[in-house]
């Protein structure tokens, strides 16, 4: 964060060609240096995405976007190659509890925070139960973790499916 103004003002330029590989060789060279250390390349992608700023920040988003997208349909398809259906069934019960759980807590994380900017009581709940379908991210934690410990895949995609298709159920009973 300190140095992110730095980092905005290197890449800035009036040609999107120019910043879009900036930003892909800043994303490269960062990812690269973290996984060198042996931390998570994802972390260090991360931070470039954190320190960017101003206008660079937004032209990057304009122009990462579509690629966004691309990407994340790769890597659910990728995901769902590794994914045995077979071994999903052990997993279930225990991706069941699992979501139980992250749905109660959502709905109470949501519930507080609203409550503390004095939102009547049906928004409080409709607003922690629309938080139980934001969990695009835990598909990626559930990548990692299968990487580091190949056991977890299976409970992580049953994981994954349940809360797809009990987030978006939620929020429209919540509606």
């Amino acid at each position: 964060m300190r140095y992110g103004h730095h980092l905005s003002g290197l890449i800035a330029h009036e040609s999107d060609e120019i910043i879009l590989l900036s930003i892909f060789g800043t994303v490269l060279l960062v990812a690269g240096t973290a996984q060198r250390f042996q931390v998570s390349s994802a972390i260090g992608a991360f931070l470039v995405g954190i320190a960017l700023s101003g206008t660079v920040a937004e032209q990057s988003h304009r122009l990462v976007s579509p690629l966004r997208d691309l990407f994340a349909a790769i890597f659910f398809f990728f995901f769902g190659l590794e994914t045995d259906p077979a071994a999903l069934v052990p997993s279930l019960p225990f991706a069941l509890g699992l979501g139980a759980i992250t749905a109660v807590t959502k709905v109470l994380a949501g519930y507080l925070a609203t409550r503390r900017e004095g939102i009547d009581q049906q928004g409080r709940l409709r607003a922690g139960i629309e938080l139980v379908a934001r969990g695009e991210f835990s598909i990626v934690i559930a990548g990692l973790g299968s990487s580091i410990e190949p056991r977890l895949a299976p409970l992580s995609a049953a994981y994954v499916l349940i809360m797809a298709m009990l987030g978006p159920l939620v929020a429209r009973v919540a509606r």
